[in-house]
């Protein structure tokens, strides 16, 4: 029997088919999406190959085998071709997370383009838009076999390398050059065979090799898992400069507010970075965490935020202050309250404006709160901010000596200060030779 088809580039090709799919079998037992796909790919490419050489023989054979045979082996190749196309593009897919609705939407295309190919050749022995056979057993194609047996398959592969193409991050470099030369060359070879080589079967062969370049560019069975940890990592990196640069921000913003507070007193100079970093040594000392303590220096720095609200005269008054005047003072913690309450992503920063001036017995102001009833960071603030007015020179008063500042934290252990927290500062003090701890001179 003389074949119709020149069939010895597909033959060749099958064998490295079985190889390839049978290694495939033993080797991917790490059955992730991606190894998953890509062995559906491949099975499918070496069956269509196979059934694609028997319709070749069997087509020749002409009258010797009837119409029902070539059509059920014509319509088989032509649907076994298009399914191998289709899995490459759930291959591709398989190697990113595609929104869910993006991918409902990419399925309804996908899965609609197929089922209309598929029905254009499971009826094709009804309407022969596809193909037919004359008297003689004679293959003839017909108005819709271009773009049935050619055109589907390849805008299947299109839509598969086009998505590969627009998101290329998710692959490695060796991926996406393969993909390209792939493109240019498949092209060339359809091209080639529609136009001049109709009798020679390639299309598979393309594929065949296509598969093995894909196996190839991939190295190893589980090296898409490290691609993937790649790109977590540099999309972690990415979101963590960010973070940074966020908390950098804050921080110089927030260092920002507390120099302008600061500057209306004309005898203060660092007063709320100074009490920031008492309170978040104190908070070290408690055996906070390092989140906790950048909590605490940033309600440090904001405490007295609400002297923006506050007369300068009253602020930088020398001497005694009137029972209205002090009203007024007092009142700044209401109003750094009102100002940063409004601040939803850190809203511990107004408890800190509102309360550092409670007292563990009591007596205190705005609200008058007592002992475990003040929040933890605000007794920690009090005692930092009662601290550094003790040791800086202010309107009212000198620098006090060390250990008379001692014995003013002392002698207030349970009744201006929580006892508890009071001590880590009488250890900070004791271990202060050289009286670092306060404001320079």
């Amino acid at each position: 029997m003389n074949l119709d088809y020149n069939i010895f580039m597909e033959v060749a090709v099958i064998p490295l088919d079985i190889v390839l799919y049978c290694y495939l079998v033993l080797r991917y037992t790490n059955m992730t999406r991606i190894n998953v796909a890509f062995r559906r790919f491949a099975f499918l490419v070496m069956l269509a190959d196979i059934v694609d050489v028997l319709t070749a023989i069997v087509t020749s054979a002409h009258g010797n085998v009837s119409n029902y045979a070539h059509y059920v082996f014509n319509i088989t190749d032509s649907v076994l071709t298009s399914l191998a196309a289709f899995a490459f593009i759930y291959y591709i897919y398989a190697y990113s997370n595609v929104e869910k609705l993006s991918m409902k939407i990419r399925n309804v295309i996908n899965w609609t383009l197929l089922v209309i190919n598929m029905g254009l050749l499971l009826t094709n022995p009804i309407t022969g838009l596809v193909f037919t056979y004359d008297e003689a057993g004679n293959y003839i194609h017909e108005i819709l076999f271009v773009p049935v047996a050619y055109g589907f398959p390849i805008l299947f592969f299109a839509l598969g390398s086009c998505y590969m193409l627009t998101h290329r991050e998710n692959f490695s470099k060796n991926q996406v050059v393969a993909m390209v030369i792939s493109i240019i060359i498949t092209g060339a070879l359809f091209m080639i065979q529609m136009l001049y080589f109709d009798d020679m079967l390639i299309t598979l062969f393309i594929a065949s090799i296509g598969v093995l370049v894909i196996f190839l560019s991939l190295e190893t069975p589980d090296y898409v898992r490290y691609l993937k940890t790649k790109v977590e990592l540099n999309a972690s990196r990415e979101r963590e400069a960010v973070l940074e640069t966020k908390e950098k921000m804050t921080r110089e913003m927030l260092l920002a507010f507390s120099k302008a507070v600061d500057a209306k007193d004309h005898y203060t100079n660092g007063h709320s970075e100074r009490v920031a970093k008492y309170a978040k040594e104190i908070a070290k000392r408690m055996g906070k965490s390092y989140d906790e303590q950048e909590e605490i220096y940033e309600l440090g720095l904001l405490h007295d935020i609400g002297k923006i609200g506050i007369s300068e005269n009253i602020i930088n008054k020398q001497g005694k202050l009137t029972d209205e005047e002090y009203k007024e003072i007092k009142n700044h913690t209401i109003i750094g309250w009102d100002i940063l309450k409004t601040i939803d992503e850190m809203p511990s920063l107004s408890t800190g404006a509102r309360w550092h001036h409670e007292k563990y017995d009591g007596t205190g102001y705005p609200d008058g709160l007592s002992g475990k009833d003040i929040p933890e960071e605000d007794r920690i603030i009090c005692l930092a901010d009662c601290y550094d007015a003790m040791t800086s020179k202010r309107s009212y008063s000198f620098p006090r000596p060390q250990n008379e500042v001692r014995e003013e934290i002392v002698r207030c252990m349970g009744t201006h200060f929580d006892p508890d927290i009071a001590k880590y500062l009488i250890d900070m003090i004791d271990e202060d030779k050289d009286y670092k701890l306060r404001e320079e001179i």
